[in-house]
């Protein structure tokens, strides 16, 4: 049975490999189509660098977690192995926290440019160049995704190669969108064709991928809940626990075995609590 589980397990890697590999590739010949097609980006002046969106915050989790775990070990009786899982537990809540924030960011901006594709389009079958469709949408955009088109519009204005202002575009906010929007703009100055009807298709894609996502979002809220319930219960049960036998409850995690159950099971929650984020995420 050990041997069977250890086959499964790797081959599971392996497909995961695999599968990231490929991934990459396609990347990165996506980044190649997109990317300036001369080696004039090596001679260029430097060019200033906006903030990645949505922004990160890698040492929060890292931080809440040290905070929480600093001050228990310092200030209370309690075991290293107990102080350790409750870190690592408040930091996976961190953790959550803000890629809960961020998805909520990353919603809005691709909102955004979907309503920012529209009115391109509307300007681009009126007989508006391109510059001029972006100067279009730029009047209606608000924040977050407006300094981000801004730039675009105003290196085209001043005669950057329009492939590499969209390209720095989807570097700058690196959702699949924004990837889409890039290519698709990049393939079209690549082979012609009517612009218009290529980003009303793109907008639609968009829109279609926000509504799905929105919709998957939803139906993972009644999951989440009956974790966040299941989680509370398990503290409440011992708080009675506790209330109703101190002596016997605080004897038993004195012990080694105690608390490396309590240990244990408060560092379960926290990979649980992982383990539902991964599910419930959209990734399409």
């Amino acid at each position: 049975m050990t041997l069977l589980l250890l086959l499964a397990g790797s081959i599971a890697l392996v497909l995961l490999w695999r599968w990231h590999q490929a991934r990459s590739v396609a990347l990165a010949r996506l980044d190649a189509l997109i990317a300036q097609p001369d080696a004039e980006a090596e001679s260029a002046p430097a060019r200033r660098r906006m903030a990645s969106f949505p922004p990160r915050y890698p040492l929060v989790a890292p931080g809440v977690a040290a905070g929480v775990a600093v001050p228990l070990w310092i200030f209370t009786p309690l075991p290293v192995q107990v102080v350790g899982a409750v870190g690592l537990l408040a930091g996976v809540l961190a953790y959550l926290v803000e890629e809960h924030r961020r998805e909520q960011q990353a919603a809005l901006i691709e909102s955004q440019l979907a309503a920012a594709i529209d009115l391109m389009v509307g300007s681009l079958r009126a007989g508006a160049s391109l510059l001029a469709a972006f100067e279009s949408a730029l009047e209606e955009i608000e924040a977050p995704l407006r300094p981000y088109v801004q730039e675009v519009a105003g290196r085209i204005r001043l005669g950057d190669d329009p492939r590499s202002a969209v390209h720095d575009l989807q570097v700058h906010v690196p959702l699949e969108t924004f990837r889409l929007f890039a290519t698709s703009l990049a393939v079209h100055w690549e082979v012609g064709g009517s612009l218009a009807t290529t980003l009303a298709t793109v907008g639609r894609t968009v829109r279609d991928r926000t509504e799905l996502s929105r919709r998957v979002r939803a139906q993972g809220v009644e999951s989440n809940a009956s974790v966040a319930v299941v989680l509370a219960i398990a503290y409440v049960l011992g708080f009675l626990m506790w209330r109703t036998n101190p002596d016997r409850l605080e004897a038993f995690v004195a012990t080694a075995f105690g608390t490396l159950l309590v240990a244990g099971a408060i560092s379960l929650q926290a990979v649980g609590l992982i383990w539902m984020s991964r599910l419930s995420r959209s990734q399409f």
